[in-house]
């Protein structure tokens, strides 16, 4: 198995708490293990579980088959929430059932779905406050550990598990109404519109003004309003060294197809 561990979640970094749940899965190995640690980003807002689903959709691809994700948004801890591990074709994913996990579901649907037993990973003194160390740690090494998944989990039905709502662009008259994904760290606005969606030529309007369609953020103008298609191949509005969510906030995004 490839022994890389990839962590996403909203501790930041000024708190033990992710050194404490790294430290916590080295402890729970059986052998002493090389486990490549890779930190994609501790600062999801405080809560905010759909930039985290989106942060995972945007990362997990470009890793090593076998990777481990853990992804820790977790307001609901120590609740009746599912505690999950998600297994697809290349990799696995383990972190709560709230929906931090949809866009791994809509991308491979083939994918196995299974809820942690508590019992069997817990070992007192454990936290309800602190499932990142106490539950979801563990059941990490426990996979990395080779131990026999019916030990630890039980299925899940797919029917289940939650699932957040992410909007699509809207067909109109004319072409699509586009929405906001996310909004990057440069306050780049990333639509829903993938270049795989293009039928044939189009215009951008933002709050109908037509903008330009650029390669690159280099070919725009200082303080110019462009689109552009980023890295996930997903439409970017965006202002050159300056940031569009600044200046524009939630604006009308639409694709017009040319005739």
């Amino acid at each position: 198995m490839n022994e890389t561990v990839a962590l996403i979640t909203d501790f930041g970094l000024k708190d033990h708490y992710v050194g404490v749940i790294k430290a916590r899965i080295l402890k729970e190995l059986k052998n002493s293990k090389f486990i490549n640690f890779i930190d994609i980003t501790h600062d999801i807002p405080p809560y905010h579980i759909k930039k985290g689903a989106i942060v995972l959709y945007f990362s997990y691809k470009y890793f090593p088959k076998g990777t481990i994700f853990l992804v820790i948004i977790d307001p609901g801890v120590g609740t009746q929430r599912k505690a999950l591990v998600i297994i697809t074709q290349d990799y696995i994913f383990i972190g709560p059932d709230n929906g931090v996990f949809t866009l791994i579901y809509k991308e491979n649907p083939k994918f196995l779905a299974f809820e942690i037993i508590k019992e069997k990973v817990l070992k007192p003194p454990y936290s309800e406050t602190f499932h990142g160390r106490d539950l979801f740690a563990p059941a990490v090494a426990y996979i990395l550990n080779d131990r026999p998944l019916e030990e630890f989990l039980i299925p899940v039905s797919k029917d289940d598990l939650i699932k957040l709502e992410f909007t699509f662009p809207e067909e109109t008259p004319m072409g699509l109404k586009l929405s906001i994904w996310d909004v990057d760290h440069f306050g780049n606005l990333i639509t829903n519109f993938h270049k795989s969606m293009i039928k044939h030529k189009f215009k951008i309007f933002v709050n109908k003004k037509e903008i330009p369609l650029i390669k690159s953020y280099g070919y725009a103008e200082k303080g110019k309003i462009i689109a552009l298609f980023g890295s996930e191949g997903l439409l970017e509005i965006a202002i050159r060294e300056g940031s569009a969510f600044e200046i524009l906030q939630n604006p009308e995004i639409e694709i017009i197809w040319e005739k």
